[in-house]
Order: structure tokens, then sequence, then C-alpha cells
């Protein structure tokens, strides 16, 4: 299995459920894929590679799914509280310092950082 570096951009998106789940969703240019990674609190547990063509599957799928349930009143949105991201960030650091190259590690705490600031503006 080849392992692709965690991009520097990438969006995150909390499951409403809580309990420490999150989607990722992050492009690799450099070899052509979207990739989508589910986390439970700081640890990946699955990962899937789309092709273009798959990912714009995907986007059609997620459009007709929305498109089907807009006519339903929206639950109110949920969001972690800023501590428990916060956390979450750290452990992923500390983790990352200890298991990478020290390049890969400052550019992982430089993404760190701007979704810390991007976290901040959104509060």
């Amino acid at each position: 299995m080849t392992v692709i570096p965690l991009p520097r951009h990438g969006q995150w998106v909390g499951d409403h459920r809580g309990q420490g789940r999150s989607l990722r969703v992050s492009t690799h240019v450099d070899v052509g894929v979207l990739n989508v990674s589910l986390w439970r609190e700081d640890v990946c547990v699955g990962t899937a590679q789309l092709l273009p063509a798959e990912a714009a599957a995907l986007i059609g799928g997620l459009s007709d799914g929305l498109a089907e349930i807009a006519v339903q009143p929206a639950p109110p949105a949920r969001h972690a509280e800023p501590h428990v991201l916060e956390a979450r960030l750290a452990r992923l650091e500390a983790r990352l310092a200890s298991s990478v190259r020290p390049a890969v590690a400052d550019r992982f705490r430089a993404a760190l950082r701007s979704a810390r600031v991007v976290w901040d503006d959104l509060r």
C-alpha cells in the first residue's frame, strides 16, 4: 500500500453524531486523485482514493441527495467545541513529531497553524 502524505489544503467535516468522527477530503494533484478519509479522533481509520470521474460521480450523488432532503426542515447545525478540536490537533501534532521526518512534520505543523487560524475566524 502506498501512503500519500497529508497535503496542506483539505476540507474537514465533522460527523453530526460527534464521538470524534470526521471526514477529510484532500486533493493530491501530483498523483491525480481526490482522497476521502474517515477519522476517529486523531486516527485515520479508512480512505478512498477517487479518480476525477469518480469524484464527479460522488458529487452528483451528494447533489441528488441534498435535493431530496432540501424540502425537509434542516436539523440545527452542531459544531465541535473548540477545546475538543484543539485537543485533536495537539494529539496529531504529538504523534507526527515522533513518527515522521522533520520536514514533513514542519509542513504539517504549518497546516495545523493555518487550520487554527481558520477555526478562530469561524468562531
